[in-house]
């Protein structure tokens, strides 16, 4: 691990910069061939480590890099594939052309990211302020903050008991809390639902898609806090459930959605300009001489051998 290494090389000023996050690695911004970590013959520096977070928006890089054990991992994987390179340079494997277009390939694939992040800041977008204001204007319910239904629900299961019995101590419980029990206690004294313990037996949003659909229904019929349900059946068993407290929906105005749905338009028309643009490169021409592109097929073939069956084509 890079923090036994650098315990064992005394550096005690990368550790306290790591883990502790000292004001002056905050506050100091160091030159680009400081060298930040060594280990055998691979020595990292500052430009090292900018290039790494080359391809990263400054909102990515500052929120990757503020974390002691992304940066720690950061810096051990830089070492790694230098001491590798340093190595494959010893064994003179840098030295053909294939190893030299695809270094080319590699700075292309980067430059090519690189321009469409610059395309997607670049290209005009038009007002987005009011295209947002159109948008809402259009279905401000579409903006609602939606109501919901906190409920406590008492569990009696069918996995250790047969139904009827499990309807049976259902009917008895629910009656007790209609008598005016205290609902809490019923839970805690009978519900099979493990998470009791925790939560009393809450539901923060008893309507929730992702809950069982009959007992969303049952919960949607409830009106008055306090209100008790009849049995309820799912796939877990039988549940007792009670209103808590039933909020309404939320309208919510331009000005509150606003910064939001500007945001989403603008990266969606970004993205748009991006994709034409790049829709416009590949409707340029290509120029191929059919003999040489159809040689690819058997280019690779190892010599008197055959190819392996064909992988296939994703649909």
């Amino acid at each position: 691990m890079l923090k036994m290494a650098l315990v064992k090389g005394c550096s005690a000023l990368v550790i306290v910069s790591l883990l502790m996050a000292s004001s002056l690695a905050a506050e100091t911004r160091f030159p680009e061939q400081t060298i930040v970590a060594t280990r055998g013959t691979a020595s990292v520096t500052m430009l090292d480590v900018d290039a790494a977070l080359y391809g990263l928006t400054p909102r990515q890089r500052a929120n990757f890099m503020n974390s002691p054990k992304r940066i720690e991992e950061l810096i051990d994987r830089l070492l790694i594939n230098q001491q590798l390179a340093n190595e494959a340079r010893a064994a003179k494997l840098d030295q053909s052309a294939q190893y030299r277009e695809a270094v080319k390939q590699q700075a292309d694939k980067i430059l090519s990211e690189q321009m469409a992040m610059k395309l997607r800041t670049d290209l005009p977008i038009g007002d987005v302020e009011m295209l947002a204001k159109e948008r809402y204007d259009v279905n401000p319910n579409a903006y609602t903050i939606p109501g919901r239904a906190d409920v406590r629900h008492i569990l009696i299961d069918t996995k250790s008991r047969s139904d009827a019995e499990a309807k049976s101590l259902a009917e008895s419980v629910r009656a007790r809390a209609l008598a005016g029990e205290d609902f809490i206690a019923l839970v805690q004294e009978n519900s099979d639902d493990g998470s009791k313990r925790s939560n009393d037996g809450e539901i923060p949003d008893g309507e929730a898609d992702s809950l069982d659909p009959d007992f969303r229904a049952a919960v949607k019929k409830l009106k008055t806090n306090g209100e008790i349900s009849p049995l309820v059946k799912t796939q877990f068993g039988y549940h007792i459930i009670m209103l808590v407290q039933r909020y309404p929906a939320q309208p919510q105005s331009f000005d509150e959605v606003k910064e939001r749905i500007v945001t989403e338009l603008a990266n969606r028309l970004r993205d748009e300009r991006v994709k034409e643009h790049i829709d416009q490169l590949k409707s340029m021409e290509i120029k191929a001489t059919p003999d040489v592109v159809a040689s690819l097929r058997t280019r690779y073939l190892p010599e008197g051998g055959s190819a392996e069956p064909s992988i296939p084509e994703e649909k």
